[in-house]
């Protein structure tokens, strides 16, 4: 029984996932607008308000055309802090120090205007509506690390033995 149990909630987070379509609040100010972040054609984009590099596609996801195609993979904490390493052994887009963001500049890529994904998904491509890691940890308890959900755009903490997704960033030149 809880085998099936598992199985039935497992199918129900994919459908929801799957079946998830972006919704704009129209009432409220769109900050993060196309113009906002400027496109090097490379699969990253950099955000003109904080002058931070972002690569445009989830780790597990390649760019293409425009796009981000594949899964975003799922990391635990640990893993995610060691998946920009991976990533700077060989580069991308030219650079070699990519690394994980941090609470409040994983945030600033949050845009209030809209959930499911609450991101804008001209210049962040299939970004999954889910939970994402940051580098911070969480002060009060070792086992903890902060995470953002491009679901709706809040942030908390929780194990870092949990599995999330992982956005790079570099510090703008």
């Amino acid at each position: 029984m809880k085998t099936n149990l598992s199985i039935f909630t497992l199918l129900l987070t994919f459908a929801t996932a799957v079946s998830a379509t972006q919704t704009i609040k129209g009432y409220i100010d769109n900050e993060w607008p196309e113009s906002r972040y400027s496109d090097h054609g490379d699969g990253t984009v950099t955000d003109t308000v904080t002058g931070l590099m972002w690569k445009q596609c989830s780790e597990g996801q390649s760019y293409s055309g425009g796009d981000c195609d594949g899964d975003a993979s799922n990391y635990n904490w640990e893993l995610a802090l060691q998946q920009p390493a991976s990533v700077n052994s060989g580069g991308y887009a030219g650079h070699s120090d990519w690394r994980l963001p941090n609470i409040n500049e994983l945030a600033s890529l949050v845009a209030r205007d809209r959930y499911g994904p609450s991101i804008n998904l001209e210049r962040f491509p299939s970004t999954p509506a889910a939970w994402f890691w940051s580098s911070s940890p969480y002060a009060s308890d070792s086992d903890y690390a902060w995470r953002l959900s491009f679901g709706s755009g809040g942030g908390s903490y929780n194990y870092r033995s949990n599995y999330y997704h992982v956005r790079l960033v570099r510090s703008g030149q």
